[in-house]
């Protein structure tokens, strides 16, 4: 019955998308494929090729004749259907073709409807339509559905468990959190006492001066020795309880427990200010700088020096093409003490320049050399004739006819034979600098500054 199908696309009429409508020229065909053939507000009829203004498919009369057609054929063929076709029988309206009163045994999946075997001969026709029978879409259907959780149950069982995870990590950040407070309510409580102790004592000092330096005092002089020597108990037990911290295991206790701690040096009226930080379980010191920093944050620099040691540890890093490749720990030589101390300033940067951004400019195949390190107002001199020939590992000074001309750094990655003062001993990180031999061209220090070891 081609009479109840669109001219175009061959689909059945109906009362919603594909209602019949008239054109001007008297053809008849669908909303859906009038709307689409609408061009700038001009219709042009496939059939007849005659062209009509029309703004929308709307405007086109509804050919409600072959409606009532529809309907009238629609209600025939469902009862026709019930009394004579035991296949359909009991059958609802969605489980039989309104066409042709046929069981619908095909599926389209363009299209999302069912159809029978006379209007799969028809519909196949239609371009980018797919069909297959009704029972292997439904297959497709549930097995398309259980892929489909199947993936999202392994979604829901993946945020599961890293939330899960997260709550976890949560109550440990917690559980972190509140034992901080609670050392900071113990470490206040304690400051607090201190103060209290603190105004004891002085109170007992100002006493016990009155007692011993008052002409009129009435304590003998044996009464005023043991005054005194309770005076220096007191003196003893607060100096002992205040500079626990100024030790090495002290200092690191105290970056546990500060987020940033300076030191601070006057260089020429100027302040300078250096971090400390920890490293491998000891503190770094490193360049002083001019720097603003958190107030309350900062540590009389006396109190370190009194850390350092006979033969200092200093470190140096090596970029290689802007990317930190590694320190090399270096073991000042106590044997050149003028020589030692002014490396030991040009590291930490206590006389204005320090070692960052110091390239180096010539080698051999045995050892690297940087460029002349820089001055400070130190007057360098020789303090004993210790000259080394080169060995792997030793840093090296230039030397020469008795005089130290310049110093740089000459790190020995293998025996050599030039003679030079030996101004410290690699401890550790030989092997970065031997990886950054054959590129020293590009290779540079980055940082450097002072390790603070641990007694």
């Amino acid at each position: 019955m081609d009479f109840l199908e669109c001219k175009i696309c061959h689909i059945h009429y109906d009362e919603e998308e594909h209602r019949p409508r008239n054109a001007p020229c008297g053809h008849e065909f669908c909303t859906v494929c009038i709307s689409a053939l609408i061009k700038d507000s001009l219709f042009v009829c496939p059939k007849c090729r005659q062209k009509n203004r029309i703004n929308v498919a709307n405007d086109m009369p509804v050919n409600f004749g072959l409606i009532d057609v529809i309907r009238a054929f629609k209600s025939k063929s469902i009862n026709s259907a019930k009394e004579t076709d035991p296949k359909v029988s009991g059958a609802t309206n969605d489980e039989v073709c309104i066409v042709h009163c046929k069981e619908l045994t095909h599926w389209c999946y363009k299209c999302q409807f069912s159809i029978c075997k006379e209007c799969l001969e028809s519909h196949i026709t239609i371009a980018g339509c797919s069909t297959t029978t009704a029972q292997k879409a439904i297959e497709d259907m549930k097995e398309k559905h259980l892929k489909n959780v199947d993936m999202a149950l392994k979604t829901f069982q993946q945020d599961t468990k890293y939330l899960s995870f997260r709550i976890q990590q949560l109550h440990d950040e917690k559980q972190d959190h509140l034992e901080k407070a609670e050392k900071c309510d113990e470490e206040v409580k304690n400051i607090f006492n201190s103060i209290e102790q603190g105004k004891n004592l002085k109170e007992r000092l100002l006493e016990s001066n009155k007692l011993l330096n008052e002409p009129t005092s009435p304590l003998t002089f044996s009464e005023k020795i043991k005054v005194a020597n309770q005076r220096k108990q007191i003196l003893h037990a607060w100096s002992v309880k205040n500079v626990e911290r100024d030790t090495p295991a002290g200092l690191l206790k105290t970056l546990e427990e500060e987020k940033g701690v300076y030191t601070e040096i006057v260089v020429n009226g100027e302040k300078k200010r250096a971090k400390l930080s920890r490293h491998q379980g000891s503190v770094h010191l490193n360049p002083f700088l001019k720097q603003a920093v958190p107030d309350g944050c900062i540590m009389p620099f006396d109190r370190i020096k009194k850390m350092i040691p006979e033969t200092p540890l200093v470190f140096v890093e090596l970029s290689l093409f802007g990317a930190v490749k590694g320190k090399a720990y270096i073991r000042l030589d106590k044997q050149l003490p003028n020589i030692r101390d002014h490396v030991l300033h040009i590291v930490t940067g206590q006389q204005g320049p320090t070692l960052i951004g110091v390239k180096f400019d010539n080698y051999s195949r045995n050892y690297m050399r940087t460029i002349p390190l820089p001055s400070c107002v130190m007057k360098l001199t020789l303090d004993s004739n210790k000259i080394s020939i080169g060995k792997s590992g030793e840093v090296l000074g230039h030397f020469a006819d008795g005089y130290l001309q310049f110093i740089f750094f000459c790190f020995g990655t293998k025996d050599f034979g030039s003679s030079c003062p030996v101004l410290g001993y690699i401890e550790k990180g030989i092997n970065i600098v031997q990886e950054c031999h054959d590129r020293y061209r590009s290779l540079m220090i980055s940082n450097c500054g002072l390790v603070i070891e641990q007694e």
